[in-house]
């Protein structure tokens, strides 16, 4: 007698198959760190990106005459209006892409700054941000059986943010970081876009993509302290 596949009801009727893949985007953030500013080293350009941005198959972080003090490697949560920008780009063409990132220091609570807040999908916006500008590399890697992944990769340095950006101007901290989007072609305002430090409010084209807080950090220019931050969007 043949095997039938898949499960069979008390009728003996085949049940549909369970399916075990997923399409979830996800994301992972790697925040150093550090004493100095890093460098970054590209591989091969294999094309451009929205904005004009080149596109390589591979880019890292050179910490050779840095200190690094701290290393993160945590998962982020890729907000509502992200995901809808996405789903929206496979209906309608409508390109809402990762241009920018940007920093915040109202990511922990206010009681204690090494516990993070937990983001909502519903936000809109980090919880204080201080910073956004420009993506500095864009790495893609696609086309294989196993890996399916963009990586966004930044540097902040503390010397680049004016002090009167931050809620606490005695003590600067960043406990928050996450994606930028805006459209592909920059509408009235096209790519490479300015820096734009708080109280001064960034373009309304551009759209908080997702989200990660972390433990506070001093985030101070007397110190010379950048973070190198790569953040990679994938599916499994």
């Amino acid at each position: 007698m043949r095997q039938r596949s898949g499960n069979a009801d008390k009728r003996g009727r085949l049940a549909a198959p369970v399916l075990s893949d997923k399409l979830q985007p996800k994301g992972r953030v790697e925040i150093w760190i550090c004493k100095g500013s890093p460098k970054l080293l590209f591989g091969n350009a294999i094309g451009l990106g929205a904005g004009g941005m080149p596109i390589y198959d591979k880019a890292d972080f050179s910490f050779d005459g840095c200190l690094v003090g701290r290393k993160l490697d945590v998962m982020n949560i890729i907000v509502n209006q992200g995901k809808d920008a996405s789903i929206s780009c496979l209906a309608t063409g409508q390109q809402q892409p990762v241009l920018r990132m940007a920093i915040g220091d109202r990511g922990t609570l206010a009681s204690d700054p090494t516990v993070p807040k937990v983001p909502l999908a519903t936000q809109t916006a980090l919880f204080n941000e201080i910073y956004r500008a420009d993506i500095d590399a864009l790495v893609v890697n696609i086309g294989t059986p196993t890996v399916h992944q963009v990586q966004f990769l930044k540097t902040f340095n503390a010397t680049s943010i004016p002090l009167s950006a931050f809620s606490n101007q005695a003590n600067p901290v960043v406990n928050e970081v996450g994606l930028i989007t805006a459209p592909a072609g920059g509408g009235l305002n096209p790519f490479p876009r300015l820096p734009v430090s708080s109280p001064a409010l960034p373009v309304n084209d551009e759209l908080l993509f997702s989200i990660r807080t972390f433990k506070s950090f001093p985030f101070e220019a007397a110190n010379d302290i950048a973070l190198a931050i790569r953040y990679t969007i994938f599916q499994e």
